[in-house]
């Protein structure tokens, strides 16, 4: 997934700011799911008539000391330039630089019937033996695939699903020509 420049640009900021990008990633990961799941806690920034102030001394009241200062300071500035908002788009964008510069890639994986551990453990090794990469894999179920999976990652998708499958057969069927003259009974 490709983010905007703002994304890009602050998630850089903060893996170059901070001494473990890895544990600032995990923080903004916790922090982003707090805003997920608290939705008073997500209205009370999103709010534009709540003064800058009073978010601020939330933020510190509620992340300091539990977060390191490098994140906090990076979560203020992020209010104070109005950039609060990208926070869970900055979020991905620094999962994304983390996993170029380690040679990983996260893969989202759709199938039906979900697929086991094994069978996940064994799709993330073709994947390593055929890309050189580590993969990352996010399994999900998707009954409308009527058998089989679709792996999705960076601008690649592998189809194997039944639903292609038929896709295929179907238009091989339309696009076939038959034989001048042939007639069919009933």
């Amino acid at each position: 997934m490709s983010y905007s420049a703002i994304p890009k640009t602050y998630a850089a900021a903060l893996a170059e700011a901070s001494s473990s990008p890895e544990e600032s990633e995990q923080e903004l990961d916790s922090i982003v799911n707090i805003f997920r799941v608290e939705s008073q806690f997500r209205n009370f920034f999103d709010t534009p008539s709540v003064k800058r102030e009073d978010k601020e001394a939330v933020l510190l009241k509620t992340f300091q000391g539990k977060i390191s200062e490098t994140t906090l300071n990076f979560l203020l500035v992020l209010l104070r330039r109005g950039r609060f908002s990208f926070l869970s788009e900055i979020h991905d964008a620094l999962k994304e630089e983390l996993d170029r510069k380690a040679g990983r890639i996260r893969a989202k994986v759709r199938s039906y019937p979900a697929l086991d551990e094994g069978t996940l453990s064994k799709l993330r090794n073709e994947l390593k033996e055929r890309f050189k990469s580590e993969f990352i894999l996010e399994s999900s179920e998707d009954p409308s695939l009527i058998g089989g999976f679709v792996v999705r990652f960076q601008d690649l998708s592998i189809d194997g699903s039944m639903k292609n499958q038929l896709k295929k057969v179907r238009q091989t069927l339309l696009e076939s020509k038959l034989p001048v003259g042939v007639v069919y009974e009933n």
